[in-house]
C-alpha cells in the first residue's frame, strides 16, 4: 500500500457514528440529535425515537480486528442512568472497520482516508443495569 493520509481517532469515531446513523434511519428511527463532540463518557452520540420509544445510542468504533468497546463499567452505568433520567432506553453499537484495500490482516488494520471499508456492525445491544434486590 502506498503512503496516504491516515484517519485520526476522531475520524474513526465519526465514521462509526455515520454508519450507525444510516442503520437507524434504515430501521425507521427518527434522529433527534447527533453530537460528535459530546463527552463520550457521559453523553450518547445519537438520540432517536421510534414507535414512542426514545433511544440514547452509545457508539464506539475500532479498526480491524478490534471492536468498539465502552471504556469500563462506570461509563456503562453512567450512560444507562443518563438515558433513564431522560425517559430513554440506552443502546450500544460496536463497530469495526477494515481497510478493504488491505491484502493482509496488518494492511486491513491501516485506517487510510478515502478508501472503501468493510464494516462489522452486529446491531444494537440494549444496555440495562441489573435490578436492585432489596436487602431483607
Amino acid at each position: 500500500m502506498s503512503e496516504r493520509e491516515l484517519m485520526t481517532e476522531e475520524d474513526i469515531f465519526v465514521f462509526g457514528i455515520e454508519i450507525v446513523h444510516n442503520q437507524l434511519i434504515d430501521a425507521g428511527w427518527d434522529i433527534l440529535s447527533i453530537d460528535l463532540y459530546a463527552d463520550r463518557s457521559t453523553h450518547p452520540q445519537l438520540v432517536a425515537c421510534k414507535d414512542g420509544e426514545t433511544g440514547h445510542f452509545v457508539i464506539r468504533t475500532a479498526i480491524h480486528p478490534d471492536r468498539g468497546r465502552i471504556e469500563g463499567q462506570e461509563v456503562f452505568e453512567h450512560q444507562v442512568r443518563h438515558a433513564a433520567e431522560h425517559g430513554a432506553s440506552c443502546y450500544f453499537a460496536s463497530v469495526s472497520i477494515a481497510n478493504s484495500e488491505g491484502k493482509t490482516e496488518e494492511e486491513m488494520a491501516i485506517p487510510v482516508k478515502g478508501v472503501a471499508y468493510h464494516v462489522a456492525f452486529d446491531g444494537l445491544v440494549k444496555m440495562e443495569l441489573p435490578p436492585v434486590i432489596p436487602a431483607n
